[in-house]
């Protein structure tokens, strides 16, 4: 699982180092050069490598901190579906779904695996 920790990082910081150069490929050359859209691919570039960086610190963790960092990546995930399906400037029905969705799912992590005294 270390590997897999290590890769994980390892595409977190190649995503946050070359966000800018992907972000110029898609939305700002010679054929296309709209900032807006660009701004929006880097943000979402963003919470993707937050939503690495909160994954791969998940592994191999146990107790609180595991539910902190569930309950994180939760949020990242949401956030990144968020930021491609639906609008991040307005708070909907759909941000209340995924919020409850992963506090439900990082509680019954966190109580599953915590040994029964």
């Amino acid at each position: 699982m270390k590997e897999v920790k290590i890769y994980i990082y390892l595409i977190a910081i190649i995503l946050f180092i070359f966000s800018y150069q992907i972000c110029d490929f898609f939305y700002y050359n010679d054929d296309v050069k709209n900032i807006q859209k660009w701004w929006g691919l880097r943000s979402i570039i963003y919470a993707i490598v937050m939503m690495l960086i909160f994954y791969a610190s998940l592994i191999s963790t146990k107790g609180v901190l595991k539910l902190i960092l569930s309950i994180s990546f939760g949020f990242c995930f949401s956030d990144v579906i968020d930021r491609i399906f639906f609008n991040v400037l307005d708070f909907n029905y759909n941000d209340v779904i995924m919020v409850i969705i992963t506090l439900c799912i990082s509680l019954y992590k966190y109580l599953d695996e915590r040994p029964n005294k």
